[in-house]
């Protein structure tokens, strides 16, 4: 039995005649009768009751009919889902993203890329920058939203920035310097920092290190934490402050200021794939990603 003697048989069964079913097939009458009865005979079963002036379905047949059309519309999805795997339009995206960047670009990136291509699953975990680095490299997700350090090439990723913020203070409500609206890393020299720890975001980590350094001093760290929103709650606390990227400013926490850091002080936003990942899924999305943040820099 092959595809083309359900396609027969549908066609009969439909018009109730071999000579319209014939014609709606484009071939001619006796080939399309010989079909029929070849597949009555494999199957064993009479399909169709024959006279010199009608054709009925028989009760089995009915029975044939509703399969064959399942069948044929099975056939017919297996034919798009592999023209769409093809163009990766189908499939599974496993992606990680650090929680900032959720304050930022990954949700229009998410949301653009879901409406071009709305047959591909996207898996979304929040995760650390080093726990993605990780992940990145055994497979377990296919893109990364980071702050890794610089120069991890070598461990064979792409690593490309996608998007630039400033830095940006955050204080207890009551510091003496809530006032001020813009800030020097050396106004703060004596405070107390609250971070990421380095082994959960070292980019971020190193970055700050760095600028700190730069100033004539190094940051007194009396308290770590895994998630911006529990810095900035420490903070409120009054346990301490903060440097964090200016979208953090959208979480909205009560009982902080955010000021802007002075000196043209920036962290960027990187994604990063496994160089050599010739996944369509994971090319349409780069693609839209990139399209994405052209536009929103451009509207800055």
């Amino acid at each position: 039995m092959e595809l083309r003697h359900l396609t027969y048989f549908i066609a009969v069964a439909e018009e109730m005649h071999f000579g319209r079913a014939a014609k709606r097939l484009n071939i001619s009458q006796p080939p399309l009768s010989q079909q029929i009865k070849q597949l009555e005979a494999e199957i064993g079963v009479r399909l169709f009751n024959r006279t010199n002036r009608r054709v009925e379905i028989t009760p089995a047949g009915m029975v044939f009919l509703a399969e064959a059309r399942r069948v044929m519309t099975l056939s017919e999805d297996a034919v798009r889902r592999t023209i769409l795997a093809d163009k990766g339009e189908i499939g599974l995206l496993a992606m990680g993203f650090i929680g900032s960047a959720n304050y930022s670009v990954l949700p229009q990136v998410v949301r653009e890329f879901r409406r071009r291509f709305q047959n591909v699953q996207l898996s979304l975990t929040e995760m650390s920058t080093s726990d993605q680095l990780e992940a990145l490299l055994d497979g377990t997700i296919q893109v990364g939203f980071l702050r890794p350090p610089r120069g991890i090439k070598e461990k064979g990723l792409t690593v490309e920035p996608v998007f630039r913020e400033p830095l940006m203070v955050v204080l207890p409500r009551n510091h003496p310097l809530k006032s001020e609206m813009s800030l020097t890393l050396r106004q703060l020299a004596k405070d107390s920092f609250i971070m990421i720890p380095r082994q959960i975001g070292p980019g971020f980590f190193d970055h700050l290190i760095v600028l700190c350094q730069k100033e004539g001093f190094s940051p007194s760290i009396v308290l770590e934490a895994s998630q911006y929103h529990t810095v900035i709650g420490l903070v409120a606390a009054g346990l301490g402050i903060s440097v964090v990227p200016a979208s953090m400013q959208r979480s909205r926490f009560e009982g902080v200021v955010f000021r802007a850091l002075s000196g043209g002080t920036e962290t960027i936003l990187d994604m990063a794939w496994l160089t050599g990942n010739q996944s369509l899924i994971l090319q349409n999305f780069i693609h839209v990603a990139r399209k994405v943040v052209r536009s929103l820099t451009s509207h800055k």
